[in-house]
């Protein structure tokens, strides 16, 4: 027998941010500064391609947080 959640649900994803709303406030504008910079700058300069990785490390780091978010609540969950 493996050991694991046996049937334990994930909270929803609306729950999870509230409980952090700051840090994915701060993720989304990351993300928006960064569509903004690539719409002005065009696909010809340095900086629209440079603003892929802000992008990328936004939309990483918001799932890690998610991910964080629902095991924490998950373990206080099963001290219930």
């Amino acid at each position: 027998m493996g050991s694991g959640r046996h049937g334990a649900a994930r909270p929803p994803i609306g729950v999870l941010i509230q409980q952090d709303r700051v840090d994915f406030a701060l993720f989304a504008l990351i993300f928006v500064v960064s569509l903004v910079s690539m719409f002005f700058t065009g696909p010809g300069s340095f900086a629209f391609w440079l603003a892929f990785f802000p992008i990328i490390a936004s939309i990483v780091l918001t799932f890690r947080r998610l991910e964080h978010l629902s095991r924490l609540e998950l373990r206080d969950f099963e001290f219930l």
